[in-house]
């Protein structure tokens, strides 16, 4: 029991010290220029506990994790290690462990403690040895040796190369160089020749993406060059400014005005589905989150539907045919960003009608791309 309780001192000492290493620089400048510093604390029983300290991240470490839930779950243990020593009078060596099958995953905290008691023939110091583990990759290593009436208690605290060490190799562990992902494009489409069009009304002009990627990443896990392909489910919409009507006429597509008619809504819809091959160039920043990407390449797509839509005096006509619409498609498309903001482009180099059936334009679609 009392061995117990002085390794939750010990841990709560540790934290109280790094607070306290915020608001002066004696003991920062003394472990950043001694080999190692000692704490002697008193304790009201009159045994003494001894921390050993090795340098500053020692105690900076402390400052990243909240020991508060730790101290909790340790007071709940010291019944459980006080009769694990009573069962065990006799034996020199006993561990148990606490929330071992929780901490399998990774995210519970997870306390080892052996314990060796002191042989009264050799009359051999105690010794106990307590593992702290917060998470996978922060891990707190506690020595308790006895010796009359001396408590030594050392702190082992792994440092940031250490915990960085750990994270690398399980990154390696994780890493697949092909993986699928999921994107949605959300934008806007404008037609580059208007001499025999109307005018779209930008906010209604709008392009919406559903994309699956795979991404296939070349040349190990640091490398920036990645190949992207995958399927893009494309909807493309143009609303008309002025009272317009969508109509064939002797087989060719006319845009034909209404001057009498006051529609609230005029437009033309068609989608597509649509296979593209980017080369793409993705860094990540120290932290290792996204940093900057660039991207271009060419895709295909074939048209899947097409529809008109009219509404006026709360009446809805949606009329569903072809339009003279170019069912194969081809173009290139191209995306930039900064961490979470990426802006993309995409040029249709096929005519957006079927040659001499309507008016030729190609179109271009621009805006943001969201990851999910």
């Amino acid at each position: 029991m009392k061995r117990i309780l002085l390794l939750v001192m010990a841990i709560f000492m540790a934290a109280a010290t790094s607070a306290s290493a915020k608001g002066g620089n004696t003991l920062k400048q003394r472990l950043q220029t001694a080999e190692q510093d000692t704490i002697i604390v008193k304790m009201a029983n009159g045994a003494k506990m001894i921390l050993h300290l090795d340098n500053i991240q020692q105690l900076q470490a402390f400052q990243n994790y909240s020991l508060d839930s730790l101290m909790r779950e340790l007071t709940k243990y010291v019944e459980r290690v006080d009769k694990m020593e009573n069962s065990n009078k006799e034996s020199k060596e006993m561990t148990v462990t606490f929330n071992k099958s929780a901490a399998e995953d990774g995210q519970s905290e997870q306390v080892t403690i052996t314990v060796q008691e002191q042989d009264p023939k050799t009359g051999q110091v105690n010794k106990e040895t307590h593992e702290v583990i917060l998470n996978k990759n922060f891990k707190i290593k506690v020595d308790v040796e006895e010796d009359g009436g001396k408590t030594r208690v050392n702190v082992d605290v792994p440092t940031k190369q250490e915990r960085d060490s750990i994270k690398i190799a399980d990154a390696e562990k994780d890493y697949k160089a092909v993986r699928f992902g999921f994107d949605m494009d959300l934008g806007f489409n404008a037609f580059t020749e208007t001499a025999e069009l109307p005018d779209l009304k930008p906010w209604g002009s709008r392009y919406v993406s559903l994309n699956w990627r795979l991404n296939s990443q070349i040349g190990g896990r640091k490398s920036p060059f990645h190949i992207v392909s995958g399927l893009e489910f494309a909807f493309n919409n143009y609303m008309f400014e002025d009272n317009i009507v969508v109509q064939e006429v002797d087989g060719v597509t006319q845009f034909t005005e209404m001057p009498d008619m006051n529609f609230e809504k005029s437009k033309l819809t068609h989608s597509s589905v649509n296979v593209p091959l980017m080369a793409m160039l993705q860094f990540k920043r120290e932290n290792g989150k996204d940093g900057f990407t660039l991207g271009a390449g060419p895709f295909v797509g074939y048209r899947l539907g097409s529809h008109t839509k009219l509404k006026y005096n709360g009446d809805k006509d949606k009329d569903r045919d072809n339009f003279n619409l170019s069912d194969f498609m081809y173009g290139a498309e191209g995306v930039i960003g900064y961490g979470s903001l990426n802006l993309f482009a995409k040029y249709n180099m096929n005519d957006l009608f079927e040659e001499n059936k309507g008016p030729q334009t190609n179109v271009a679609s621009f805006g943001f791309r969201l990851f999910f």
